[in-house]
């Protein structure tokens, strides 16, 4: 209805073999080209995994070359889910890049690791020239990572004009939902109210819906604030009467 419109990804792991990982991803590209509600393709798991680290530049290969294939499919890539301690320094160096000037990636999810990259400052400028959009997943990362609070690079990304959105990870396993992750982002970081309203629209303007689909929801996400700014406003007015 009006209120509740639900599209999802289909992914693969990135801790099979080459073969079933491919052949996996052949299926998710096709899926996406044949059902509407099918609106991008993810590679999932844990980044660290031997699997995915021995692999990962050949899925970011297997990617480019499907996406050739079929060029009209969206990718939404986790990538940089590492940190140091974690892996071996050289495994921090190109997730990030890799997914996104190999395989295409339109939003990266946790981009945790940008700070290790080669040559950070231009990849950062690089993901805001082309509006890739960072999910932030504080809660994943703060419980798999201990990445949390100034050593998060959310503030990096804000900092440099990177889109970013807020997520909430595999709410399957941290029990959490995304009021509590946006209550996180708020209480830990003190975004301006008119930067925390601009991260709530980049949740439509950097989805994968189709553009009318956008226009209709920025526009009931209009009407939504305009509400909440009037009864604040009446609210405000109503207390300083009281003084």
């Amino acid at each position: 209805d009006d209120d509740f419109i639900l599209r999802v990804q289909t992914y693969v792991s990135r801790n099979s073999t080459p073969g079933k990982t491919f052949a996996g991803l052949y299926a998710a590209f096709a899926a996406s080209q044949q059902n509407p509600k099918i609106v991008g393709i993810n590679i999932v798991g844990p980044e660290h995994g031997l699997v995915a680290l021995r692999d990962y530049q050949l899925h970011m290969q297997m990617f480019a070359f499907l996406k050739k294939q079929y060029p009209q499919a969206r990718l939404a890539l986790h990538a940089g889910e590492l940190n140091l301690g974690l892996v071996p320094p050289e495994y921090l160096l190109s997730h990030i890049r890799s997914a996104v000037e190999i395989a295409g990636a339109e939003r990266i999810g946790h981009g945790v690791d940008i700070s290790f990259e080669r040559e950070p400052q231009q990849l950062i400028r690089n993901l805001k020239k082309k509006n890739v959009a960072i999910e932030i997943n504080l809660t994943s990362n703060a419980f798999i990572l201990g990445v949390k609070g100034p050593d998060h690079p959310v503030t990096l990304y804000l900092q440099h004009g990177v889109p970013v959105v807020i997520s909430s990870d595999d709410v399957g396993v941290s029990r959490n939902n995304l009021s509590n992750e946006y209550f996180q982002f708020s209480s830990r970081y003190k975004p301006s109210y008119d930067q925390l309203k601009k991260i709530v629209y980049n949740s439509i303007r950097y989805s994968f819906l189709k553009e009318d689909e956008k226009r209709k929801h920025v526009a009931l996400l209009d009407q939504k604030f305009l509400k909440f700014e009037s009864e604040i406003a009446n609210l405000a007015q109503l207390r300083a009467g009281q003084k």
